[in-house]
C-alpha cells in the first residue's frame, strides 16, 4: 500500500494541485491557518507537506520550518519557490531523518494515509518538545471529488485510503495519551468541511 501512495502522487503531483486549487481545498486551508496561529510555534516540521501550500502560508510568519513528504515529486512547485527549506521524503510513521525537537507538527489530509497511527504517534511523540502540539488538519466526510475529471484518478485515490471522523481520529489520538485542546471548522463547499484539531500531550497544556 505504501507503495501506490507514493506512485500514485509521483505521478499526480501537478494534477492534484491543480484540483485543491479548483475545488476551494487551498481556499480553506488559508482560513484554518488563520484561525489557528495563536497555537503554531517554531520550530515547525509539516510532516505531509505535498505541493507545499501550508508551509507557504506559515512561511509569512515563521522562518523554522522544515517539510517531509513520502512523493519526491510533491513538494516540486515548493522547492521551485522555496529553495532554503529543508524537504525529506521519509515515510511520515517513521520520519528517519529527525532527531531535533519541534514545538509544532502540523499536517494537512495526512491521516487518511496512515497505515499504522500508533506506531506514527508513538514517532511523532518522540519529536515534540515539552509542550509541543500536534495539529491535524483533515476533511469531513470525506468526499471523492474526481480530480481533474478523471473517474480513474479518483477510483485509484479511494483505493489508497482509509477515511476517518473526526471522532475517531481524536479517539485514536487518545489511546496515545494526547488530548484535544481545540477544534476548527470551516466550510470546503457545502458538502464538507476542513477541521483543524489540535492536541497536546495529558498534563502539557
Amino acid at each position: 500500500m505504501k507503495n501506490k501512495i507514493k506512485s500514485f502522487y509521483n505521478k499526480n503531483f501537478k494534477d492534484y494541485d491543480q484540483h485543491m486549487q479548483r475545488t476551494g481545498h487551498y481556499k480553506a486551508q488559508k482560513k484554518i491557518v488563520n484561525s489557528i496561529r495563536p497555537y503554531i510555534k517554531e520550530p515547525i516540521l509539516d510532516l505531509a507537506c505535498g505541493t507545499g501550500y501550508l508551509i507557504s502560508l506559515l512561511a509569512n510568519n515563521d522562518k523554522r520550518i522544515f517539510g517531509n513528504d513520502f512523493s519526491k515529486n510533491m513538494p516540486t512547485k515548493l522547492l521551485k519557490q522555496s529553495p532554503n527549506i529543508k524537504i525529506t521524503t521519509n515515510n511520515a510513521e517513521t520520519l528517519r531523518s529527525y532527531k531535533i525537537k519541534f514545538n509544532t507538527l502540523i499536517s494537512c489530509n495526512l491521516f487518511y494515509y496512515i497505515q499504522n497511527y500508533n506506531k506514527a504517534v508513538k514517532k511523532w511523540t518522540k519529536l515534540l518538545t515539552k509542550n509541543g502540539k500536534i495539529i491535524l488538519i483533515e476533511e469531513y466526510p470525506f468526499i471523492s471529488t474526481q480530480m481533474n475529471n478523471s473517474k480513474k484518478l479518483s477510483k485509484e485515490l479511494k483505493e489508497i485510503i482509509k477515511p476517518k471522523t473526526i471522532k475517531e481520529i481524536n479517539h485514536i489520538m487518545l489511546t496515545n495519551k494526547f488530548k484535544m485542546i481545540k477544534k476548527y471548522k470551516c466550510k470546503i463547499d457545502n458538502k464538507h468541511d476542513l477541521y483543524a484539531l489540535i492536541f497536546v500531550k495529558f498534563g502539557d497544556d
